[in-house]
């Protein structure tokens, strides 16, 4: 019997694990799975999702397809459609079946809107098959996911309106402000998915409004290392308000090695910033040895820290223009409330 790593290496055999985060190694762009306990079982989750085969990226279609085996994917969630947070939704929605999207509801002008389009595709796709569509809007409330516990924390409705009216450029470029901000976790223990949301983003809109809700152990670092959570350009004043008041004892940044990455991602005065913050040894890059990295939270509200994966998922999970796995067969989906998702 083929070997599946996937199964092997991410789904928790601990029972006491209430969320299981893994942050996949996928070159230069971002993608998380959230393992979320029910029961007897996991929801499954992933935010963002993208192919990079030039940089030795993760397949993630085929390495969730044996992650979920015959189960439907949860929910897929899209912090914003720019390509290297999707790159790969049509062949995920090919591989596996998906009961539901989340996402932030911008539109980007006709100039960029390619991933947006696969993405409609894909909404299109799952509401044909009885499932749902979800625009995230941001909010003060706790919400039910599972036995576990999230933040809608971006995007604010206004902000949405406000760009929307803009030229292609300018809504391109200020998407970022508009990014999807969501965490997961329990009592004091959290998870932090920001995308790519920028400086003004925490800056005008997240952090003072949210700011007793952010705290969280754990951080993906906004745009995959960039300075823009901080500053614009490197001879800037950085605000570091948002690093602070998050006050997380981990960050993670998804690029490829600098050298790799044509944004020359991660920019050193970002990593610089957050290495004051959490020390040296507790900012994990993935493309540093192609590591994935996870984080398990438990129901006693203690966690694991972070631990990695030894580049195991890259090296079983290559990405391989010419082999595309036979479609699934299509499940109907059960309603939402009917699923126990509580809060949504």
């Amino acid at each position: 019997m083929a070997s599946n790593k996937a199964k092997e290496l991410l789904w928790p055999t601990d029972s006491n694990i209430l969320v299981r985060f893994v942050f996949l190694y996928v070159g230069q762009g971002l993608s998380t799975i959230i393992l979320i306990r029910n029961k007897d079982t996991y929801k499954s989750l992933i935010a963002d999702i993208n192919l990079d085969a030039e940089n030795g990226g993760i397949n993630v279609p085929v390495l969730m397809s044996d992650l979920l085996e015959e189960s439907n994917l949860d929910v897929f969630i899209n912090t914003h459609p720019h390509d290297d947070h999707l790159k790969g939704i049509i062949e995920l929605s090919d591989e596996i079946n998906i009961n539901e999207v989340w996402h932030s509801g911008h539109k980007p002008g006709k100039k960029y809107d390619d991933a947006y389009r696969d993405l409609m595709i894909v909404v299109d796709k799952v509401k044909k098959q009885g499932g749902n569509e979800r625009k995230l809007k941001g909010s003060k409330e706790e919400q039910l996911i599972g036995e576990a516990k999230y933040y809608i924390l971006s995007p604010a409705k206004y902000v949405t309106d406000d760009i929307s009216d803009e030229d292609a450029d300018t809504r391109y470029r200020r998407i970022h402000e508009q990014c999807a901000v969501l965490k997961f976790g329990m009592n004091k223990i959290w998870g932090i998915l920001p995308g790519d949301a920028d400086r003004d983003a925490f800056e005008k809109h997240i952090t003072n409004y949210h700011r007793e809700r952010l705290v969280s152990a754990v951080l993906a670092a906004s745009h995959h290392g960039s300075r823009t959570f901080f500053r614009y350009k490197e001879e800037d004043e950085p605000c570091l308000d948002s690093l602070n008041t998050i006050n997380p004892d981990y960050v993670i940044i998804s690029a490829p090695q600098k050298s790799e990455s044509k944004y020359g991602h991660p920019d050193d005065d970002a990593v610089e910033f957050y290495q004051d913050k959490v020390g040296k040894q507790n900012v994990l890059h993935t493309g540093e040895n192609r590591y994935s990295y996870i984080c398990d939270i438990y129901d006693d509200g203690s966690y694991s820290g972070v631990f990695d994966d030894k580049g195991e998922l890259a090296e079983s999970y290559p990405i391989d223009e010419n082999k595309r796995r036979t479609p699934p067969t299509i499940i109907t989906h059960t309603r939402v409330d009917d699923r126990g998702m509580g809060g949504i």
